[in-house]
């Protein structure tokens, strides 16, 4: 299964807030095939408990489930959300929200390839920017 589907890239939104940023993101996996419903709860759980480690700079935020959750990922998937007002996140905004549902260890490869495309600030914006589905699909075939 693929770890990004055309399907999961959603441009152009409009977002009031992290936690529906991150309902946004669990439901786009859930519709996909990539997780169960419960893994949304626990993308919340962890907006509410860990938030620290759901914003990794340059304008990007990465909503994912607590440890416990893992239990409810089908196949490592992520879903991918430009925002281009913006959304608050822990005191910094918010363009791009990439939803992450991984087995095992596979976060590893997908925050790696992730923190490749955004490491550069410029880059960052550009990404955040593009609305494009088939480019940024093409930006995110490394993860396959």
């Amino acid at each position: 299964m693929e770890i990004l589907k055309k399907s999961s890239i959603f441009t152009s939104q409009i977002i009031n807030s992290k936690e529906d940023a991150t309902k946004l993101a669990g439901k786009i996996l859930y519709d996909n095939g990539y997780v169960s419903k419960e893994y949304i709860d626990s993308m919340l759980e962890k907006l509410e408990k860990e938030s620290f480690a759901t914003y990794i700079g340059n304008g990007v935020a990465i909503p994912h489930g607590m440890e416990s959750g893992k239990k409810f990922v089908k196949n490592t998937g992520i879903s991918y959300i430009q925002c281009p007002k913006g959304v608050e996140w822990n005191g910094e905004t918010a363009y791009l929200i990439v939803g992450i549902a991984a087995k095992d260890d596979d976060h590893m490869g997908v925050l790696s390839t992730l923190a490749e495309l955004i490491e550069d600030p410029v880059d960052a914006k550009k990404l955040c920017e593009e609305e494009d589905k088939d480019l940024i699909y093409l930006k995110f075939t490394n993860f396959e």
